[in-house]
């Protein structure tokens, strides 16, 4: 038995290493970039094995008809590759007849040309069977016109495999692994086709890139098995970074270094009132006809036809690989609803703190001063109960003066805070008037970084809802039960527990019209505890044990 030729044996070998690829990937056929992949290794086999048996045929006639269908298969496997990168890659729109399908006509016309490549010399002259290595190659002149289909063919190829390595650059290691094994599995049957085209190899006319596919396959094998290939898709990048500015609600807009736009987004075209290519190269003040310092944060008014509107513009700085300065962003957000609900708020809250406390005062005396002058036992039970009802609208007004405190508060920054020292002088303050007793359990080397007047308003808060649930003469226990990286802090009450009702509201996060709380007490408190970065739960098992855990527990430099 005759031994098979070493250049018949690699190329077969390769075709059936693609096959066995291709059999493997079939089961994802339909999925994204998955059938053009699956075209890729068809024409790659069809290369290979068409290639692998036309070393067998020494016979002109017959040789040339094999080499027609490996010339078809080379001209169309750079398309697929090319239309397979730029699905996986997140290009797909552009694989399209309106995109596509100028770069489909060179395979299209070159496969016309070669299927009657009998009737004339438009791509080859003088073929001609040139045994070597003891197989049959051929050898002949490529015209211009067959040059180019050569060429345009590795040029899908380079722009396929630059578009894969683009990948591996710009999203990092998510896709490094396939991108990168992918794009390096063209390179040796291209280089080698490209060797062979020019006739540059010393084993000429022998065309080496069907044996060299075999690398190929153990490369994409490696993509698919090992990295998988088809599991982790760039798309999703590619499609979020683009629609991130498309779809933003907020006028998005980009300025070079000299303040002239040159990109901007949907909402920004809404909001000058001017298509894309009309905004384009203007710089800011000349597209808003305002007197706008692109460069800086600022807020503008804006007459939008007979309304007032208010926008805050914030622009952060571009800069380039060398970090010079290339440009700025500019979002553009409209505050005119915020500011007027903060207008509103400020007047609800001014009216609370003032008119209707002093109103409330006045009739509060004016009680006082009824029941004093009457005799009548019924109707001095009438005029109390409405003097605690008085008393309970004093305490909401008041409890909407805190609130208002906690976001003047925030503006300041965070100090250290001794948490047994705060929750001594709520403690005296919550207990001037009462005849429950809080007990401490707090170390006093207990230190938070945190805003002073929040815990204030958290722990007063929570410590009068402990009192107003619980007994009579009832003991409220806070206890530090842990502080690593934050103080957990329960505050224990004796009494019958917060009602379901009220607790639920808390955890829905809001009140309807038929369920509600009965204050805001806990409200403040929920509100404080996630102002603070921290989080809250209720237990009422046995009266209402509340769990506070912050952030930011430190010790005190005595103590260490």
């Amino acid at each position: 038995m005759l031994p098979v030729p070493w250049p018949v044996a690699g190329s077969v070998l390769s075709g059936i290493g693609t096959v066995v690829l291709f059999a493997y990937i079939w089961d994802y056929r339909g999925k994204r970039s998955v059938d053009w992949f699956l075209t890729v290794l068809g024409l790659q086999a069809l290369w290979c094995f068409s290639y692998g048996v036309s070393l067998l045929v020494f016979d002109p006639t017959i040789r040339l008809a094999f080499e027609v269908v490996t010339w078809i298969s080379t001209l169309w496997i750079g398309v697929a590759f090319l239309a397979f990168a730029l699905e996986y890659t997140g290009r797909g729109r552009f694989v399209s007849v309106r995109w596509f399908g100028p770069v489909a006509v060179f395979p299209v016309a070159g496969t016309m040309l070669v299927l009657s490549t009998r009737s004339h010399s438009l791509l080859w002259e003088r073929f001609q069977v040139t045994p070597t290595f003891g197989v049959a190659t051929v050898s002949y002149d490529l015209t211009s016109i067959g040059l180019a289909l050569i060429l345009l063919g590795s040029l899908c190829v380079t722009v396929g495999t630059v578009l894969l390595f683009e990948t591996v650059v710009s999203y990092g290691s998510l896709y490094r692994t396939e991108a990168l094994a992918v794009g390096l599995s063209a390179l040796p049957p291209g280089v080698a086709h490209l060797v062979w085209t020019f006739q540059l190899d010393p084993t000429y006319p022998l065309n080496l890139a069907p044996i060299v596919f075999f690398l190929h396959v153990l490369l994409d094998a490696y993509a698919f098995v090992g990295g998988n290939l088809f599991t982790h898709s760039p798309v999703t990048s590619r499609v979020a970074d683009r629609s991130a500015i498309e779809t933003l609600e907020n006028p998005f807009l980009v300025l070079d270094e000299n303040e002239r736009i040159v990109e901007l987004n949907p909402a920004a075209e809404h909001w000058l009132d001017v298509s894309k290519p009309g905004a384009l190269g203007l710089t800011l003040t000349q597209a808003t006809k305002l007197d706008l310092d692109p460069t800086a944060d600022d807020q503008l008014l804006v007459d939008d036809r007979g309304r007032v509107r208010e926008f805050a513009v914030s622009s952060s700085p571009l800069y380039g690989p060398n970090g010079d300065l290339v440009g700025w962003t500019v979002v553009v957000q409209d505050i005119t609803t915020q500011r007027r609900r903060k207008q509103r708020l400020e007047i609800l809250n001014r009216i609370l703190r003032h008119n209707l406390r002093n109103d409330l005062n006045v009739v509060g005396g004016t009680i006082d001063i009824a029941v004093d002058r009457t005799d009548d036992p019924d109707f001095q039970t009438m005029l109390e109960g409405a003097r605690t009802d008085v008393d309970n609208l004093l305490q909401l007004a008041e409890k909407a003066r805190q609130f208002e405190q906690l976001s003047t508060a925030l503006e300041t920054s965070p100090e250290p805070v001794s948490l047994r020292s705060l929750l001594e002088t709520v403690t005296t303050e919550i207990t001037s008037n009462s005849t429950t007793r809080i007990d401490l359990s707090v170390p006093d080397d207990v230190v938070l970084e945190s805003y002073p007047a929040v815990l204030s308003l958290l722990f007063s808060n929570l410590l009068e809802n402990a009192i107003e649930h619980g007994s009579a003469d009832s003991t409220v226990t806070v206890t530090l039960t842990e502080r690593n990286e934050r103080a957990v802090v329960t505050v224990e009450d004796d009494g019958p527990g917060i009602p379901e009702h009220e607790l639920a509201v808390i955890e829905r996060g809001g009140e309807t019209a038929l369920e509600h709380g009965s204050g805001i007490g806990l409200w403040i408190v929920t509100w404080c505890v996630r102002t603070l970065g921290g989080d809250l739960e209720f237990e009422t098992t046995e009266g209402t044990t509340a769990t506070v855990r912050l952030p930011g527990a430190i010790l005190t430099d005595d103590s260490q």
